[in-house]
């Protein structure tokens, strides 16, 4: 260990009295940072609630609360450490905990006075709590899929095309700039308004200026001309000489404009209409491609006789390739919109800034309609709750309110923050005077800013290092020692990141220069940082197998070392998987396959719709394909064939297909041409299909479903763990949707399932650790889904490969931000559909390309300083003529970095792999992972049914529909055990610091609606029961240190395991686990409660006795998967009481 380096930095980002904004680079303490300021600060206020602490996700929000909470019970209840950095942290919490006792805040057992709170949510608020003054209303839950309601927005609006009046002449103006394609310009209007926070405001601005596009436009275009000159500057007279001379002696057939210059003595003029010329003049610069010129000739007006003058323009040429920033200005201005938006443009342009608000109007509409809304509705409804009526400089009576409330703001992860969310913080703190003692604090890394997928402007936070955040001029700070990783990989990561970031700064871009760690760690003796390439059209497989081995090797030799594998994108890893099945390989990983893509919620989604659509026969074709029917293609095209529209068959009118099936019961195998084992397939299932239709409308949905699904056979089907667990997560998402026995938006529920990923199965990798050890399971993520972790050991693959296709867009914006902070917006609509795109279109469309160039960076960058002890990269590399290795492709994670890639090469210190043998069919550089199918035969019996219904949503579930759920509950009391459990899930997800009284005081109305889902009518003293259990485990001590935010927390997690000598497979689920103090609890939430006349004593031993068998096996899984000590225990929230147990 190291001194830290930044030590004074960090002593003065505790100053209570100043605003900072800190730049915390990766693995630099930035939470920790945070708590001790939030501590310092609860030191100098009179309530807690004065000071507000905003972030990005709930995630992060649960995780500072838990820091601070637990920071304040350390110093309350433990000695003070020795760590020194401990010690600093405790003598904080307890200067605050004395504060605490002084006014009497009990923030020990009220910690939700702490305001920690998601930028939405705080939003949310605002707009709620305003929502009479602001005349919105009450704020509606956020919509899962909005999507579906930006397409009925489009819609919508696109339908008054036939209505006369402005509205349709402008509609007609857009219809016919794409091409009269209607459904095209539906999806265009529609993805635009997921971002409509972004635009809509400025849309407004516009509309009251019909120049306002051009006046940007030349704005932008001087700012680009101007930054060119003055670094011209040292050379602008020998540049001016040299032009002069090619001007003379260029003949017109290589450059006929060039050749009319005529005498040249001074640069174009900076503005609009000297683009052109200065285009003109840098070609002698600068290649076709933009390129410096590394040779001139006469066709650039340089005869090879003037070699005086040849050795000028080299010099001056040499001179330009030593200056890469010079360069990158040159391609820019190369890239300028040379005139003025043409008729047609600004057409399009004054159509779609009339058209959009009404767009945004109609949704409001929708959402009305449906008593929902998205995020972007909530931020735009708190923007104008906050916003003046007056006009600038003038502060809002809401903002007032909320200034009396508020004397210090934090806000984590600002370098992903929008330009919607700045102006909300703008317009928050608008009121604030110099020196009234209020703070705001600022914390980020703009080197690890990867959302602008979400609007996120890493260039907001370069401006407000630079500016002030509306009244307020925070001081920059930057932190520098990295506590994550050991020296070795810091060194690398300075040495390879400091070439691939920008040298300079660029804030409408979101360029930004790398700013170097110190390590705190003391270096490994092995080598940090290798990197494997592969060559050759096996390259992928090679580089999967590689990694199996890779990590086989690591997990042998380093069983209790964490290993992470991560990729850009989920499509790396379709060689990779199959690689680790193959070795056996424990892992597990997050958000990974999309469920819509596995087999059993194929299959169940097709009993879903054919259950809800009689006619659909597609749905109901693909139920009897299903394995659990298991009709041949062969079978199948018979039944097909011989199912008819029959639509003149009135007594088939609600059920056609189905009746035609039972029909079928009765026609001979050899009449319809079924094989024998097809006849026995439709005996088996159709009555059992039948059954089903008919009794559809007595139970939910789900159950439906379920029920049939699982008398059909299908959990039969199943191969292991994983396939159950999927079935189980489509069937909860199902009842999550469902209406009764329907779903009333099939297309929203649809995109609900695609967007829905496979749970982490702790035997994906097919290993039961036979040998007894306890080795690590290697963690499978997307780099984005890894930020805030880390890891021993992080192997990237992949990193060869190319970003997505950036598909084009109806518009195309760019706010720009000049020297003074101001900003403004460029926009462009895309070009007519039978006309090339403008030069102001084509130009965005490269910033867009840039920006994701830099952000690409930033994504290695995020991903690199993961690692702990080792990374491991891994790419695609094509060998020159030359012998020198480069990346297959421009814009891959390769390229930034592989000026350090090739200096290790070139010492040996990396490898290349090339294919022994290449594929005999070149198109085919991967094999897909390809899952067996167990399909029913006809002599399949469905199983008996159960005395209580095998639910794949109880406690315990296996393949064979068996369940160990106490068979002594009352139905009511396993539904309200269901409600319970969703609820406790609900508070420890979301903490529960967002659930105050007022919101808990509403759960009954809930609950009374899933009850009756769940086929139960809720007396009102039931109602009451639930509410008390809430209450009684949020006052308990115990009960909100379970709900409180851990290490590894999870609620019902289900873990997959096998059991009998058949390889069946069960599922246990756990109703809440996590890590603390490098312990894995496990907690069993029970209802029950002492019988009458049974005492405390009697009562422990009773549950001890019913349900230590079961933690046991909960504890046994756990070990099989990680080396942590495991602790059991039952918690009864009604009670409350909190019983540990013996794991064995």
């Amino acid at each position: 260990m190291t001194e830290i380096a930044d030590l004074q930095q960090r002593r003065q980002a505790l100053d209570p009295s100043q605003s900072f904004i800190v730049s915390a680079p990766a693995g630099s303490g930035k939470t920790g940072l945070i708590t001790q300021r939030v501590l310092r600060l609860l030191c100098t206020v009179e309530n807690p609630e004065e000071i507000l602490s905003i972030t990005f996700t709930r995630k992060a929000a649960r995780e500072m609360a838990s820091r601070i909470h637990s920071a304040l019970r350390q110093a309350a209840y433990t000695p003070r450490p020795d760590n020194e950095y401990e010690a600093q942290t405790w003598d904080l919490a307890a200067a605050a905990v004395e504060r605490n006792r002084q006014l009497g805040w009990n923030l020990l057992d009220m910690p939700g006075r702490l305001r920690i709170q998601t930028i939405d949510g705080f939003c949310r608020y605002i707009a709620s709590q305003f929502a009479l003054e602001t005349k919105f209303g009450p704020i509606p839950e956020p919509s899962e899929q909005p999507q579906i309601h930006y397409q009925s927005a489009a819609r919508a609006l696109l339908d008054k095309i036939e209505e006369a009046g402005p509205v349709a002449e402008q509609l007609a103006v857009i219809l016919a700039h794409t091409g009269n394609d209607m459904a095209r310009c539906e999806t265009l209007l529609s993805e635009l308004l997921g971002k409509r926070e972004q635009w809509l405001p400025l849309i407004y601005d516009a509309g009251k200026n019909s120049q306002y596009f051009q006046q940007v436009i030349e704005q932008v275009v001087a700012d680009n001309l101007l930054e060119l000159d003055e670094a011209l500057m040292p050379v602008a007279g020998e540049f001016i000489a040299l032009i002069d001379f090619a001007v003379q002696h260029i003949a017109p057939k290589d450059n006929l404009a060039l050749s009319q210059l005529g005498s040249f003595s001074e640069l174009p003029e900076i503005g609009l209409e000297g683009v052109a010329q200065w285009k003109l003049i840098l070609g002698l610069l600068v290649t076709k491609s933009n390129e410096p010129r590394k040779t001139i000739n006469v066709k650039q007006g340089f005869p090879s006789d003037q070699k005086a003058i040849k050795a000028r323009i080299m010099v001056l040429l040499d001179w330009c390739r030593e200056r890469p920033e010079l360069n990158e200005i040159i391609a820019n201005v190369m890239h300028l919109p040379d005139a003025e938006i043409d008729q047609s443009q600004q057409k399009m342009l004054d159509a779609l800034g009339f058209l959009l608000p009404l767009l945004a109007a109609q949704l409001d509409v929708i959402f009305q309609q449906q008593g929902q809304c998205d995020y972007p509705a909530i931020t735009l409804a708190a923007l104008n709750a906050l916003e003046p009526e007056a006009g600038d400089g003038v502060v809002s009576d809401i903002t007032l309110r909320l200034d009396y409330q508020l004397r210090h703001i934090l806000v984590d992860e600002f370098q992903d923050t929008s330009a919607a969310q700045i102006k909300l913080l703008e317009q928050l703190i608008g009121g604030w005077q110099p020196d009234d003692g209020r703070t705001l604090f600022l914390v980020g890394d703009a080197m690890q800013s990867l959302y602008g997928f979400r609007n996120a402007n890493v260039g907001l936070f370069l401006n407000a290092q630079r500016h002030p955040v509306g009244p307020v001029q925070c001081r920059p700070l930057t932190l520098s020692s990295n506590f994550r990783s050991q020296l070795g990989i810091i060194e690398w990561v300075n040495s390879a990141f400091t070439d691939a970031f920008p040298a300079h700064a660029d804030i409408s871009r979101g360029a930004i220069p790398y700013s170097p760690s110190v390590a705190v760690k003391a270096a490994d003796n092995a080598q940090a940082v290798s990197f494997q390439g592969f060559s050759g059209d096996n390259h992928k497989l090679d580089e999967a197998a590689y990694i199996a081995k890779l990590c086989s090797n690591l997990r042998d030799h380093k069983p209790d070392e964490s290993i992470a594998i991560l990729v850009r994108g989920r499509g790396h890893l379709r060689s990779i998987i199959p690689a680790l099945r193959e070795a056996k390989l424990f892992w597990q990983a997050i958000d990974i396959t999309p469920l819509a893509s596995r087999m059993p919620v194929i299959d169940l989604l097709s009993l879903t719709r054919a259950l809800l659509s009689p006619a659909d026969k597609i749905a109901w074709l693909a139920v009897l394909r299903a394995p659990f029917c298991g009709l041949s293609l062969g079978d199948l095209l018979a039944v097909a064939n011989s199912l008819g529209d029959n639509k003149e068959n009135s007594h088939l009118a609600n059920n056609a297909i189905l009746a035609q099936l039972i029909e079928l019961l009765g026609v001979s195998a050899s009449q319809l041409h079924l094989s024998q084992d097809g006849q026995q397939c439709l005996q088996r299932i159709v009555p059992l299909l039948e059954s089903a239709w008919a009794n559809r409308g007595r139970t939910n949905l789900r159950a439906s479903v379920e029920q049939l699904w699982i008398d059909l056979g299908g959990p039969a089907t199943l191969k292991d763990s994983a396939d159950l667990s999927d079935a189980r997560s489509y069937l909860d998402l199902l009842e999550n949707w469902q209406t009764g026995a329907t779903v009333s938006d099939w297309n929203s529920f649809k995109l609900a399932v695609d967007k829905l990923y496979a749970a982490p199965s702790p035997d994906d990798g097919g290993s039961d650790n036979t040998d007894g050890s306890q080795k690590s399971v290697i963690q499978i993520m997307t780099i984005h889904k890894a930020k805030g972790l880390e890891f021993d050991h992080v192997i990237l693959p992949g990193l060869s490969r190319g970003s997505g296709y950036d598909k084009k867009q109806l518009l195309r914006w760019q706010q720009h931000i000049d020297e003074h902070s101001d900003s403004s917006l460029i926009m462009a609509p895309l070009g007519a559909h039978d006309e090339e795109d403008d030069s102001v279109y084509s130009y965005l469309k490269r910033e867009d390309s840039l920006k994701t160039r830099l952000e690409s960076t930033r994504v290695l960058y995020v991903a690199a300083t993961r690692a702990v002890r080792r990374l491991y990269l891994c790419g695609a590399v094509k060998q020159l003529k030359n012998g020198q290795w480069q990346p297959t492709g421009k814009t891959t994670l390769l390229t930034p970095i592989w000026k350090s890639i090739e200096t290790g090469l070139d010492q040996g210190l990396y490898a290349v792999q090339q294919s022994a043998t290449e594929l005999a069919d070149k198109d085919s550089k991967e094999v897909p992972s390809l899952r067996h199918i167990r399909r029913l035969d006809g002599q399949f019996q469905s199983p008996q049914r159960p005395d209580t219904s095998a639910n794949l949503g109880t406690p315990e579930t296996s393949a064979e529909t068996g369940s160990d759920i106490d068979s002594s509950l009352s139905s009511r009391a396993r539904s309200m055990g269901t409600v319970l459990h969703r609820t406790l899930k609900q508070l420890a997800n979301e903490g529960v610091e967002q659930w105050p009284e007022s919101r808990i005081s509403q759960l009954p109305a809930t609950w009374g609606a899933q009850l009756k889902e769940l086929g139960m009518l809720a007396r009102p003293d039931e109602l009451k029961s639930l509410l008390d259990a809430v209450n009684s485990m949020l006052a308990d001590q115990r009960g909100r240190w379970i709900l409180q935010h851990h290490e590894q927390a999870q609620c019902e997690q289900a873990l997959g395991y096998r059991y009998s000598d058949r390889g069946h497979v069960g599922t246990s689920v756990i109703d809440r686990t996590f890590v603390e103090n490098g312990t894995r609890w496990i907690i069993d939430y029970k209802l029950s409660q002492p019988a009458e006349g049974e005492s405390e004593t009697q009562f422990i031993v009773r549950q001890s006795s019913a349900y230590s068998a079961q933690l046991s096996h909960y504890a046994k899984l756990y070990r099989s998967m990680q080396a942590n000590p495991v602790h059991c225990a039952l918690y009864f929230p009604q009670i409350p009481m909190f019983i540990e147990l013996e794991a064995e």
